[in-house]
């Protein structure tokens, strides 16, 4: 296939295009993310974004529970009651999500009464843990009707309205706290404008919601949701979400706790150093997010349709995801020097040599893309949880002691052996299996 070809292959394939156009609009939040965080940095400098950047990674932590994982799980389901037009399942499912969104926010609120005296005893300032309870705040507003509306898009394949929630999402609470920090307000300002914008989302996802509901019957409105909600029994789909919520988050856990682990042993200012580089990476890293979202949906219809294609596509996005991510960290390493020097200042020059330190981290990290849609779609994630659990097991105490010992080239050598002992464990997994049950 020459290169023309290969290229109208791409364009009229429709989940590449889905992708590209998901990608297209993730690209711009994360954007303006990035160009938020920058100004974030100049003004807040090292000590007070190390503060932050610990808020935020507490916060991360205890809210993982009513993170993306729910809405992961469900996606699944509801794509199947969608696909049959089953309106009473797709009610069922929604009002699931609702119910279990609302019991996990309350017992996230609980905990976060504890963080002050958790950040306390972790890097002997309680301030830190009252700024996380904020944002914690944030997550819980944010997630109850945004995931609602994320999972009915995905399903519906409304890919332009999830990209414009995307956007929003990713843009309003960052851009919120820049208002408030350039007002004067410091850490304070950056973790109540992520309330604010929360609040808005909130709204925002609810109305759009709604609008859904007008253009497509088979989705119930707000009054059927919230009666499906309080009548559901919990243990109707809790078997099969616990698993794949808890498998998602647990990717979430291995993001969020290395900046947790670094500020035991370093100060703040070294913490934003390893934030900033980490960030750096990851944010080139985003370009393959998209991908994993829509295969959150087609690798289930897959395992129902061609099994053998089933593997086949697995194979190829792995591969192709793999040397995307190699030329994008190659990349976002080669003009490390210059980026920072430009956009974050002198003070933040320091960050520059651990961006390179993690080349190995972010070159192996798009083999494992299409990891947690695999895991789902073959109903194994019981193996994946159980695959992240020893490593994270044996990888925290290792984590501690090359913090400690090396300081931040720790957790650089600590975040690389996670990651990519992870996704090569479980990719040769998923192989083997695939080839198993096509042999």
């Amino acid at each position: 296939m020459n290169l023309k070809k290969r290229f109208q292959y791409f364009f009229n394939h429709k989940f590449v295009r889905r992708t590209a156009t998901l990608q297209i609009g993730s690209f711009g939040g994360t954007i303006v993310q990035a160009v938020v965080g920058i100004l974030l940095a100049r003004l807040l400098q090292p000590e007070l974004l190390g503060i932050y950047s610990l808020a935020f990674g507490l916060a991360a932590t205890t809210s993982l529970v009513i993170g993306m994982g729910i809405q992961e799980a469900v996606s699944s389901l509801l794509g199947r009651s969608y696909a049959q037009k089953d309106k009473a399942e797709t009610e069922n499912i929604l009002g699931f999500m609702f119910k279990i969104t609302f019991f996990a926010a309350l017992i996230v609120l609980v905990f976060s009464f504890f963080l002050p005296n958790i950040a306390d005893r972790l890097y002997g300032d309680s301030v830190i843990g009252i700024y996380a309870s904020i944002i914690v705040v944030a997550v819980i507003l944010s997630s109850f009707f945004f995931t609602l509306a994320y999972s009915a898009f995905q399903v519906t394949g409304r890919i332009r309205s999830l990209t414009y929630l995307i956007v929003i999402d990713q843009s309003l609470r960052s851009g919120l706290s820049l208002v408030l920090v350039m007002a004067g307000f410091g850490v304070l300002g950056a973790v109540s404008g992520h309330l604010v914008g929360a609040l808005i989302l909130f709204i925002s996802s609810a109305l759009l919601f709604v609008n859904l509901k007008i253009k497509d019957s088979v989705f119930p409105d707000l009054r059927r949701l919230i009666i499906s909600a309080k009548s559901i029994s919990l243990k109707k789909y809790f078997g099969f979400t616990f698993w794949v919520a808890l498998d998602r988050n647990m990717g979430n856990l291995f993001m969020a706790l290395p900046v947790i682990l670094t500020g035991i042993y370093v100060t703040v200012s070294e913490v934003s150093f390893f934030r900033l580089a980490f960030g750096y990476v990851n944010l080139a890293l985003s370009l393959l997010g998209p991908v994993s979202v829509l295969l959150n949906v087609e690798f289930p219809k897959l395992h129902i349709e061609n099994k053998e294609k089933l593997a086949e596509n697995f194979k190829k996005v792995s591969l192709y995801s793999l040397a995307l991510s190699i030329f994008l960290t190659v990349t976002a390493v080669v003009i490390s020097p210059i980026a920072f020097k430009i956009f974050y200042g002198e003070s933040f020059l320091p960050s520059v040599p651990y961006v390179a330190g993690l080349i190995v981290y972010g070159a192996l990290y798009g083999i494992g893309v299409g990891l947690g849609p695999m895991w789902r779609a073959i109903n194994k994630v019981k193996i994946s949880i159980l695959i992240n659990s020893v490593i994270l097991g044996m990888g925290i105490p290792l984590g501690l002691w090359l913090i400690k010992s090396y300081g931040l080239w720790g957790s650089v050598i600590m975040v690389t052996v996670w990651f990519s002992v992870s996704h090569l464990i479980s990719f040769i997994y998923l192989i083997k299996k695939l080839n198993i049950k096509n042999g």
